[in-house]
């Protein structure tokens, strides 16, 4: 597994280093992004990345040379080479298919199908406050189902889709504590081997853990 170069943002040139594996890919981030995931799966399938991580107090993502890589001024964005990409999903299919994990046109349409899941039905589903009750049950429900069957969200072996649909599960806990995880109990078999897992335990997990950690120290406050 290779290490993740980090260093702040600038708008200066970078310094020049060692050449290594995959040293194009350059991954524009923040510890409380979804950068994580995209960190995450990095990490699984040992691809070197430059890590950029912004400030965004400083306002570093609103910054000219920054919009030049995402006009909408968000992170995770991610360059390779001449290319340019945003939103988490994009970047995760993206090392899929660059990184040959996506050899067939069926693989690309089930990893685009799990991702978009991810980002969209089970994200607004459960962190969208107004959806939660009516679509939550629901959706989880039939997650579980899914899980029962199987390890991976794909079925026997760790993909892509594990990363999008794992991370959004892991987050639950971190983000929302009062919600009740236990009518789910193949969901929540699903996190523990998730978070299990090296990549995911120094990335997403890492972060979720900080998140309760950040939660109970303003509760003392």
């Amino acid at each position: 597994m290779l290490a993740a170069r980090t260093r702040p943002f600038t708008s200066a040139a970078p310094t020049r280093r060692a050449v290594v594996a995959h040293s194009s890919l350059k991954l524009y981030t923040n510890p409380a992004s979804r950068g994580k995931i995209v960190e995450w799966y990095l990490q699984e399938i040992g691809v070197d990345a430059e890590l950029v991580n912004l400030d965004l107090k400083e306002r570093q993502h609103k910054t000219e040379d920054f919009m030049k890589v995402n006009p909408f001024g968000k992170v995770p964005a991610m360059q390779d080479g001449s290319l340019s990409l945003f939103e988490s999903g994009a970047l995760l299919t993206y090392l899929a298919d660059k990184y040959g994990k996506l050899d067939t046109p069926e693989a690309r349409a089930r990893a685009s199908q799990w991702v978009l899941f991810a980002n969209s039905t089970l994200a607004n589903s459960v962190f969208v406050e107004q959806f939660r009750e009516k679509s939550m049950p629901d959706v989880m429900g039939n997650l579980d189902k899914i899980l029962a069957g199987r390890e991976f969200i794909e079925g026997d072996a760790f993909s892509v889709s594990d990363v999008a649909v794992g991370a959004y599960l892991l987050y639950i806990p971190a983000f929302l504590p009062q919600i009740d995880l236990s009518p789910y109990p193949n969901v929540v078999a699903y996190m523990q081997r998730m978070a299990a897992r090296p990549a995911c335990a120094s990335t997403v997990a890492a972060r979720a853990t900080q998140r309760k950690e950040e939660e109970k120290a303003a509760a003392k406050n």
